[in-house]
């Protein structure tokens, strides 16, 4: 017979920030309140529940002296951008990330949904999303689910506007690192959070990109950085693993409620429902990130509107107040039945009415409002001045490639390319307008003849001599 070895009941090197004391073993967040646990044996740095100032920032505590001189870890930006200028905010090969100012810091707490750390609490709990865990790494996860989208990486020199909106948002919601971040047209408009706690990635649906721009796009790339921040990506790889594509993904009565009963069926949703509930709970801490980093609850109230509807068109004929009355009443234990059942996210109003709750909490909006001005200085300076002259075109060269030349149709002046490859060697050559159809004929130019015959485009070109146009 196997025998099991004794765990204590008590973790006594994790304890809850609130003060609801230890924490069980292999928890993560405390299972009263949801708060992320802090490590006994290290003085908290900060109070989840102190007052922050308006337009200030604490310092970042200093940094304990070196024991020895390593080498830096990113040729490059030597591993904490001291090598960059500073108008770079990002490293392009570690992914070093700028801070938003000097010495700020950002505790997941302020943004972090207590029923989202209570879900996750529950899936940890569950020993065969132990064993997945455990199998996720950099090396099998992010590979295989990276490659499972056909997307473009964005940057400086790919869709620069939103890569420097997704740099910001990282920025705001406090990151070390900036996570990749991607355009697929595979779900065009979902957007998903997945990797590890170390190394995540973004994928952004393209209807999602054409469809909102500038603050609503911050936005939306602050839940996604929200959801970085919070330790979900891995938990979303996970879910990824187990349940394929949870934004499609359409929960145990699905196929109706005789089909919910068959054994297959409950042994899957033994997993399956704590994914898709801690999923729900998820998207409200998203919520809540992206609230603080614009700071407007119309704005935030106005995107997740759109996005559920999939139309910002079909948005504005929509009667808000009227769709907000059907939610008042409607039946809420039937409305959380439905949802803990059928679907992986919760339902727009209930979303609309816990993002209303944030918006009014004191914590929460005053980092948001310290935030603002520093996050509206930056995407001023990044945008164009008023008045300022668009960016010059490329210039168009003056001379034509040296395998061909242009002349122009004696008929509808269009101008025609010529290769030198089928002048060479030739008194003359009839040439085809595309345009009108026009036949015309080319003869070499002699070199102390006048100037050349109305229709024809004179052109310095090394072999043969530049060709007359002729009326055919």
């Amino acid at each position: 017979m196997a025998t099991t070895t004794p765990v204590t009941s008590i973790d006594p090197s994790l304890l809850c920030p609130q003060g609801h004391g230890a924490a069980a073993p292999g928890s993560r967040f405390c299972t009263l309140c949801g708060y992320p646990l802090v490590t006994a044996l290290a003085p908290a740095t900060a109070q989840p529940d102190a007052p922050i100032p308006s337009q200030t920032f604490a310092a970042a505590p200093a940094p304990p002296p070196p024991v020895a001189t390593a080498a830096p870890s990113c040729n490059l930006c030597g591993g904490d951008g001291s090598r960059l200028t500073s108008a770079q905010e990002v490293c392009l090969r570690c992914g070093w990330l700028k801070p938003l100012l000097p010495g700020y810091q950002l505790d997941r707490s302020v943004f972090l949904w207590a029923q989202d750390g209570q879900a996750m609490n529950h899936l940890q709990k569950i020993p065969a999303l132990h064993t997945v865990v455990r199998s996720v790494s950099d090396k099998v996860g992010r590979p295989w689910i990276e490659s499972t989208f056909n997307g473009i990486r964005l940057g400086p020199n790919q869709l620069p506007d939103v890569w420097k909106r997704a740099v910001l948002a990282a920025r705001i919601l406090g990151l070390p690192n900036m996570p990749d971040v991607y355009v697929s047209g595979g779900q065009m408009w979902e957007n998903y959070t997945f990797g590890t706690d170390t190394s995540s990635f973004i994928v952004l649906g393209t209807a999602v990109v054409t469809n909102f721009q500038n603050d609503e796009m911050l936005f939306l790339l602050a839940r996604e950085m929200g959801h970085c921040r919070a330790g979900h990506a891995l938990w979303k790889t996970v879910t990824r693993f187990l349940a394929g594509d949870i934004s499609m993904h359409s929960g145990l009565l699905s196929n109706g409620l005789l089909n919910a009963i068959h054994p297959m069926k409950l042994i899957e949703g033994a997993v399956e429902m704590p994914l898709m509930a801690w999923s729900r709970q998820s998207d409200i801490t998203a919520d809540r990130a992206g609230l603080l980093a614009v700071g407007d609850h119309a704005l935030a109230r106005r995107v997740l509107l759109a996005w559920s509807l999939r139309s910002a068109r079909l948005l504005k004929q929509v009667n808000l107040e009227e769709w907000m009355k059907q939610e008042d009443a409607s039946d809420d234990k039937m409305t959380r039945f439905s949802e803990m059942t059928t679907s992986s996210s919760m339902y727009t109003t209930r979303r609309l009415r816990l993002l209303g709750m944030a918006a009014r909490e004191p914590e929460l909006m005053r980092w948001s409002q310290s935030i603002q001005p520093v996050r509206k200085k930056l995407v001023a300076a990044a945008a164009p001045a008023a008045g300022s002259p668009a960016p010059a075109a490329a210039p168009v060269p003056a001379t034509l490639p040296a395998d061909s030349i242009r002349v122009l149709c004696t008929k509808c002046q269009a101008a025609v390319r010529v290769p030198l490859a089928v002048l060479r060697g030739k008194q003359q050559l009839n040439v085809r307008c595309p345009q009108c159809r026009n036949v015309f004929t080319l003869r070499p130019k002699p070199a102390s003849s006048s100037p050349a015959a109305p229709g024809a485009e004179t052109r310095p070109v090394a072999s043969p001599p530049a060709p007359v146009a002729a009326k055919s």
